[in-house]
């Protein structure tokens, strides 16, 4: 049985990353409350959010019409889980500013877990930050 052709892929990822990075960023914020999570895990997953949609993106914007079994299936469904809690941690590094993906807008629930938006990371207060900006690597005090 063939499946229906999506009407635009992009849209429909959209609307999904509205509804899950949402709920992803409060289980992370809690996660951070409780000290289960620092800044370097968090900059690991945001990295392998991107890595996992540049390695297997296509994954979730084509489909040749068929459903999707086994190996594919896993595939999407690791690419998924991989971008929504790599934009997560990517907006909890930016703080109470947040990041813009996609056209869209993440920012920390609550109070900032780690802070108001950081300079040092390339950003204004009040100005969203990009993903490059969120992961590089913060400057070392040994390092002045």
């Amino acid at each position: 049985m063939r499946q229906p052709e999506p009407d635009n892929p992009i849209e429909q990822l959209r609307e999904f990353l509205q509804f899950a990075v949402p709920l992803m960023i409060r289980d992370l914020e809690y996660r951070a409350a409780r000290g289960e999570v620092s800044d370097a895990w968090l900059i690991g997953t945001a990295r392998r959010g991107g890595t996992s949609l540049g390695a297997r993106g296509d994954t979730l914007l084509f489909s040749d019409r068929e459903p999707r079994k086994g190996r594919q299936r896993d595939d999407v469904t690791r690419t998924t889980q991989d971008l929504v809690e790599g934009i997560a941690a990517a907006a909890l590094l930016a703080g109470e500013d947040g990041i813009e993906i996609f056209g869209d807008r993440y920012a920390p629930m609550s109070r900032p877990v780690h802070g108001p938006a950081r300079p040092d990371r390339g950003t204004e207060p009040g100005q969203s930050a990009t993903l490059p900006d969120v992961l590089r690597e913060p400057p070392r005090p040994d390092a002045a």
